[in-house]
């Protein structure tokens, strides 16, 4: 069979199953088996493909016609133009973590010891240390098999961080000037509206926080006194519609200085806490 062939089939399968972007799903998962550029599939339509390299596509488009998010099936994810590896264990990072980067970037100048709660992927801790060469950026996750996806993404882009397994919270970590966490910010009810791509395969604990979404806030800015620096600052991804409540979670803790940061679409998205 033709590259053009299968290119085509591809894009009218995902089509008849209301997958958005079948075309881009589709060069995606062809440049993955062939090692074709996806943009420079044109020019190898006339190529064929052996029957090895038909049944894998095809097994991969039966997995992205069931919802199953294409970063999955691909194994890997871009993330602030870095590749990070990527699995059901772990969240699939989003465009609103990049710019929770870019406004940490734009903000600070030089911080010395970061600490990312919560990494999952590592794409927080990572970009950090890109962005940050100089600084000692230690990353914690309560899960296992985050930690060790995390650590082969930092190998893989030459990023030399630190990994503890750890909640929130010791006191062997020190103090830090900057922490950052995306936590899990999603009350249940909101869980049960969310697509299927996300309920069906992303990781619940990476996603439902207990109390409306609010439990994790209120544990960070409980214990995050105990670890940042004089005029350190912390640096929260936000549910849109948390911002006040979070807000008062963060005065409530002695915390004076608080900003909610809207992303480019308007909506809130980032706390800035500064002891």
């Amino acid at each position: 069979m033709k590259i053009e062939d299968i290119y085509q089939e591809a894009c009218k399968t995902l089509s008849q199953h209301k997958i958005e972007n079948p075309s881009l799903n589709s060069g995606f998962i062809l440049e993955e088996v062939t090692g074709i550029k996806r943009l420079s599939l044109p020019l190898f339509f006339k190529s064929e493909l052996t029957p090895s390299q038909v049944e894998l596509i095809r097994n991969m488009l039966n997995r992205r016609v069931n919802h199953e998010p294409l970063q999955y099936i691909l194994g890997y994810t871009e993330f602030y133009g870095y590749r990070l590896e990527v699995t059901p264990d772990v969240l699939i990072p989003r465009p609103e973590t990049e710019y929770l980067i870019e406004t940490i970037h734009h903000r600070l100048k030089k911080p010395e010891r970061i600490l990312d709660i919560g990494t999952g992927s590592g794409a927080i801790a990572i970009t950090l240390k890109k962005l940050f060469p100089t600084a000692e950026v230690l990353a914690v996750d309560i899960s296992l098999k985050a930690l060790e996806i995390a650590k082969s993404n930092a190998l893989a882009n030459n990023a030399d961080i630190s990994f503890a397994y750890a909640n929130i919270y010791s006191e062997q970590l020190g103090l830090f000037d900057l922490i950052v966490s995306n936590p899990p910010y999603v009350s249940e009810e909101e869980y049960s509206t969310l697509p299927n791509e996300v309920k069906n395969f992303e990781p619940k604990l990476a996603l439902v926080g207990a109390e409306e979404g609010l439990f994790f806030y209120r544990q960070i800015f409980e214990l995050s006194p105990l670890m940042l620096k004089t005029g350190g600052s912390l640096f929260l991804e936000i549910g849109e519609n948390q911002a006040e409540d979070i807000k008062i979670i963060a005065k409530s803790n002695k915390y004076q200085k608080v900003e909610i940061i809207k992303d480019l679409v308007g909506k809130n998205r980032i706390i800035l806490a500064q002891n």
